[in-house]
């Protein structure tokens, strides 16, 4: 059932984005981008695919090498032991100064 509720509002999310972003193009008219325009904006993409395909080379290269592992047997995965039970405020004597 969340499954369910969580597709449906997914959906409904990116629905209303689109409607939204196709109403703003309509809006737009006759806008014209220049040389320099389009050249940043070529760069900018390019720029960004390069960046996030040389982070997951990365990323597999470190996991095939096995960087991975040595910080996965330092138990930094470990369930940590429970919590000891918490201990009643301690009462306040009329001599105490607060801090």
């Amino acid at each position: 059932m969340k499954a369910l509720f969580a597709l449906i509002l997914a959906a409904g999310s990116l629905t209303a984005a689109g409607a939204i972003a196709l109403r703003l193009w309509i809006d737009l008219g006759d806008v014209e981008i220049s040389r320099n325009g389009w050249l940043a904006l070529t760069a900018g993409g390019l720029l960004t695919l390069a960046l996030g395909g040389g982070l997951m080379a990365l990323v597999f290269l470190s996991s095939r090498r096995g960087h991975d592992e040595a910080h996965h047997d330092q138990g930094a995965f470990r369930v940590p032991p429970p919590c000891a039970p918490a201990r009643p405020p301690r009462r306040r004597e009329s001599g105490d100064s607060e801090t």
